[in-house]
């Protein structure tokens, strides 16, 4: 691989204060974090560039890869790996969606390494993670010598591979709000050339609750409900993850039904530009977007999930 690697530097602190320290320091001079490293070739390839700083955090973990309700809150540690987030019962009782991701991102043996606050970090409009945390209202932890700040993940990144992540800051945590109780309908879907270990040619996250009289049984259909606080939440469309505002005000106090889904997938150009890239058209990301989106709020394509 035509990469400069020769010229690299490591430092890997001991502590979580002893890396704010550092970085503090040293913030302007090109130190960038480095925790499971599942993507580092990758990004020097791309980059091709030598002499990289890095700041080893791997270590950190224990302090940093927590996963925990605090309050009503989940706090997901940027540390935590996708086996962890895979396998944690607290992530699932905040939503599906979030180990259903997990379970998504590349092969076991990279879900053993690929961090939380990786995968969001690298900023990949492709990042299969990424519009889950956009769907839920997931809340960025951004911490310095400073403090620590939120940032509403729908405003944390801010162009192609870029976000709001200043120079003395790392990415610690991300945090879920305590889901309402009810019943609820949701989908994760990653279109990608193969099954298994693809780059995403689209990715949707999509959930919203289905207000019905008395409680559905587990194979009664959702279409006697009617939909609330619908979130469709689409990545590698476009240089960051979208949420389709209009097609979501469409289905709000509506019931399920395909004609519902028809008008919100008509709706999606308003919110979405789909790219033409190496993976894929514009054409072939709008009309699967259309198409999940039409099966989704009919009640035909999806999964319970109940609070």
């Amino acid at each position: 691989m035509p990469a400069i690697v020769s010229g690299s530097r490591v430092h890997s602190p001991s502590t979580a204060a002893e890396a704010l320290a550092f970085l503090a320091e040293h913030a302007g001079e090109g130190w960038r974090p480095l925790a499971g490293g599942t993507d580092v070739m990758m990004g020097l390839y791309r980059d091709r560039r030598g002499g990289e700083r890095w700041l080893n955090i791997a270590r950190l973990r224990p302090e940093w890869g927590r996963i925990a309700w605090e309050g009503d809150e989940l706090r997901i540690g940027a540390l935590a790996t996708m086996a962890d987030l895979r396998e944690s019962a607290a992530a699932r009782a905040a939503h599906p969606l979030i180990c259903e991701a997990a379970s998504a991102v590349g092969a076991a043996q990279i879900q053993n390494r690929a961090t939380v606050g990786g995968n969001i970090a690298n900023g990949s409009p492709a990042g299969d993670t990424l519009p889950v945390w956009l769907a839920v209202d997931a809340e960025i932890e951004l911490t310095s010598t400073r403090g620590a700040r939120r940032v509403a993940f729908e405003r944390f990144m801010t162009g192609y591979r870029q976000s709001v992540i200043a120079a003395d800051e790392l990415l610690t945590s991300v945090v879920i709000p305590r889901p309402l109780s009810g019943e609820h309908w949701y989908l994760f879907r990653k279109v990608a050339p193969r099954a298994a270990q693809g780059i995403s040619k689209v990715v949707v996250a999509a959930t919203g609750s289905i207000e019905a009289r008395g409680s559905l049984r587990e194979d009664e259909s959702p279409a006697t409900g009617v939909w609330r606080g619908v979130r469709l939440a689409w990545g590698s469309m476009g240089p960051v993850t979208k949420r389709a505002y209009a097609a979501e005000r469409s289905a709000e106090g509506r019931k399920l039904a395909l004609e519902l889904g028809i008008e919100a997938a008509a709706m999606l150009e308003t919110d979405l530009r789909p790219i033409d890239d190496a993976r894929s058209t514009a054409a072939y990301r709008m009309a699967v977007a259309r198409n999940l989106t039409r099966e989704f709020l009919s009640g035909n394509l999806g999964r319970w999930w109940r609070v």
